[in-house]
C-alpha cells in the first residue's frame, strides 16, 4: 500500500478521504502535550488495501520519507486505536521534534501513524515507539523470522540474544539495519564491523540506554522509559549485538547493493 496523491500514481490519496475523517485528540509524544488530528482509523483502511489477511500477519512494516522504517506488530493494531492523521488541527501538518538537544520542525505528510493514549496507559508508557511520520507505505510480514532472516540471531544463540533479537526489531530496527535489514537513518552496526567490537560494553549499553549522556547532540533518542523489566531488555540487546558480530553478512545480491 502506497500513500500520497493522485498526482504521483500512490495507489491511495489520503487527501480525498475527507469524509471518512475523524477527529483525535491524542498526547503527542514528541511534543508532549495534547493534540488534534484529523486522521483515518486505521483497521477500515487497512482491511481496504491489505485484505483481512494482514491481521494474521506477524507486522507491519511502514516505509518512511527518510529512510525509517518501523515494524508494528500486528497485535498492537488489533488491541489499541490506531490512526492514519492527514492534518493537524490549528497549525500546520507537523510537529515540534527533539533532536540532539534542538528542536526541529519535521513535516508529516502524507501520513502519521498515531495511536489513542489519552485513556490507554501502555501506549502511553512507549513514548514515541510506533508513531512513524512521512509514511509513504505500509507492507506486510507474514512471517517476521522470514522477514529478518539477515537479522536473525545464529541457531545457537543464548536466550538472552534472542530476546534481544525481538528488542532490536521493535524499538532499533526503525533507523538501524544489521547485516543490511533495517532503516537507514543511522549506521549498519554489524557489517563489515559490529558496533559490539570497537565499542567498550559498558559504553555501549549507555549508549543504546542514554545516547545524549555519551554525545551531545546526537538524534538517537535510545530505549524507550516506559517499557516493561527495560533494564533486562539493555542487557539482553547487548546479548545480541554480541551474538550478531559472529554472523556478518555483506550486501544481499537479491537487493543489487553494493
Amino acid at each position: 500500500m502506497r500513500f500520497g496523491g493522485a498526482a504521483d500514481g500512490a495507489l491511495v490519496d489520503l487527501a480525498e478521504r475527507g469524509p471518512a475523517q475523524v477527529r483525535v485528540r491524542v498526547f503527542e509524544p514528541y511534543e508532549e502535550r495534547a493534540v488534534q488530528f484529523d486522521a483515518l482509523p486505521a483497521l477500515p483502511l487497512l482491511d481496504e488495501q491489505l485484505g483481512p489477511a494482514w491481521r494474521q500477519a506477524d507486522e507491519l512494516i511502514f516505509e518512511c520519507a527518510d529512510g525509517y522504517r518501523a515494524a508494528v506488530p500486528v497485535s498492537r493494531f488489533l488491541a489499541h486505536q490506531a490512526f492514519f492523521a492527514v492534518s493537524r488541527v490549528d497549525t500546520d501538518f507537523a510537529i515540534d521534534k527533539p533532536v540532539g538537544g534542538a528542536t526541529v520542525r519535521t513535516a508529516l505528510a502524507p501520513a502519521y501513524l498515531v495511536w489513542e493514549n489519552m485513556d490507554d496507559a501502555l501506549v502511553r508508557s512507549e513514548g514515541d515507539w510506533g508513531w512513524p511520520y512521512q509514511v509513504v507505505g505500509v507492507t506486510i510480514a507474514e512471517h517476521a523470522a522470514e522477514r529478518y532472516a539477515r537479522m536473525a540471531p545464529p541457531a545457537d544463540a543464548s536466550e538472552s540474544a534472542t530476546r534481544g533479537f525481538a528488542v532490536f526489531r521493535r524499538y532499533c530496527s526503525r533507523c538501524h539495519a544489521i547485516n543490511g535489514e533495517g532503516g537507514a537513518v543511522g549506521p549498519e552496526l554489524n557489517y563489515p564491523a559490529s558496533v559490539s567490537e570497537y565499542i567498550e560494553p559498558s559504553w555501549l549499553r549507555r549508549w543504546v540506554d542514554a545516547p545524549q549522556t555519551v554525545r551531545r547532540g546526537t538524534p538517537m533518542p535510545g530505549l524507550p522509559e516506559g517499557i516493561p523489566e527495560r533494564d533486562a531488555a539493555l542487557d539482553d540487546v547487548l546479548a545480541y549485538l554480541n551474538a550478531m558480530a559472529q554472523r556478518k553478512l555483506g550486501p544481499d545480491p537479491a537487493s543489487g547493493a553494493h
